[in-house]
C-alpha cells in the first residue's frame, strides 16, 4: 500500500513539473530572445551558435520616453488601486453588514455588468472621454478601473465570513461603522486585500487595449502598448520588444514575491479557481 502511494506521489509530482515547465517555457524563451540579435530571434532555445548581447536592453533603456512610460504606468497603477480599495472596501462592508432597501437588486445589477464584454463599451467610452476632456490623459485609464465588481464580490464574501460577534462587541463598546471597518474588518482581511491588490496590479499593468485606444501622445503612453514603438522598418524588432517586456515584468514579479503568502491564502479562502 505504501509503495503504491509513493508511486502515485512520484507520478503526480512528475506531471506537475512537466506542466510547470510547459507554462514557464514562453517566459524563458522571452528572456532568451531578449539577449539575441534580431537575426537569431526565432532560433530554438538551445540552438548552437547563438550570440548573446546586451544591445537590446541598452536600446530599450536608451529610448527617450521609456522612463516616462514606466513612470506613467506606476502612477496609474498606484492611483487606481488606492481609489479601487477605498470604493470596494466601503461598498463591501455596506453590502455584507448593513441593511438597506434594494440591496439585493443593486448587487444583482452589479453582478450582471460582469457579463457585458468590455469591448462593447469602447466606442461609448471614447466619445464620453472626449466629451469630458480626459482623452490622452491617465484619467481615461484610472476612472474606468476605479471600481471592479469582481473584487467587490471577493471582499463581500470575505467580510461575511468574519464572525458577527466581533461587530456586536465593537458596537457595545460604542464603535461606529467607520471604526469597525478600519479596526476589525480591514486588519482581518489581509489575504483578500492582498489578492485584490495583486490581481489589480497585474491587470492594470498589463492593460493594452485601453491605453492603446484612449492615449495617443507618446509621452503619456503606458509601458505595455508603448512596446510597439520598438520597431524596425519592415516589422517589429522582436528581441528589443522582448527586452522591454522583460523589464516591464520586474514590478509584477517583485510584488508577487512579497505578497505570495497572502495571495495563496486569499485564493484558498475565497474559492477562486484558475
Amino acid at each position: 500500500m505504501g509503495k503504491q502511494m509513493n508511486v502515485k506521489k512520484t507520478v503526480f509530482t512528475a506531471v506537475m513539473w512537466i506542466l510547470a515547465l510547459m507554462m514557464l517555457y514562453p517566459f524563458i524563451m522571452m528572456i532568451a530572445i531578449s539577449f539575441r540579435p534580431s537575426g537569431q530571434a526565432y532560433q530554438p532555445l538551445f540552438s548552437p551558435g547563438i550570440i548573446h548581447t546586451l544591445r537590446n536592453y541598452n536600446q530599450v533603456l536608451g529610448h527617450p520616453n521609456f522612463l516616462d512610460w514606466y513612470r506613467n504606468t506606476v502612477v496609474t497603477v498606484v492611483v487606481t488601486i488606492m481609489i479601487r480599495l477605498v470604493i470596494t472596501l466601503l461598498a463591501a462592508y455596506a453590502f455584507s453588514r448593513l441593511r438597506f432597501k434594494g440591496k439585493g437588486v443593486i448587487l444583482a445589477f452589479l453582478v450582471a455588468t460582469m457579463m457585458v464584454p468590455g469591448e462593447t463599451t469602447m466606442v461609448p467610452r471614447y466619445l464620453y472621454f472626449r466629451e469630458i476632456g480626459i482623452l490622452n490623459t491617465l484619467w481615461s485609464i484610472v476612472l474606468p478601473e476605479a471600481s471592479e465588481v469582481f473584487y467587490l464580490i471577493l471582499l463581500i464574501e470575505f467580510f461575511r465570513s468574519i464572525p458577527g460577534d466581533f461587530t456586536e462587541a465593537a458596537t457595545i463598546d460604542g464603535a461606529g461603522h467607520p471604526t469597525i471597518l478600519l479596526r476589525i474588518f480591514i486588519p482581518l482581511s489581509g489575504p483578500a486585500i492582498a489578492t485584490t491588490v495583486l490581481f489589480s496590479f497585474i491587470n492594470i499593468w498589463n492593460n493594452y487595449l485601453d491605453p492603446y485606444l484612449f492615449i495617443n501622445n507618446i509621452e503619456t503612453q503606458l509601458i505595455t502598448p508603448a512596446l510597439q514603438f520598438f520597431q524596425e522598418q519592415g516589422g517589429a524588432n522582436m528581441p528589443v520588444q522582448m527586452a522591454g517586456s522583460s523589464l516591464a515584468l520586474i514590478p509584477v514579479i517583485i510584488l508577487f514575491v512579497f505578497t505570495q503568502k497572502y495571495f495563496v491564502q486569499g485564493v484558498a479562502s475565497s474559492g477562486i479557481k484558475g
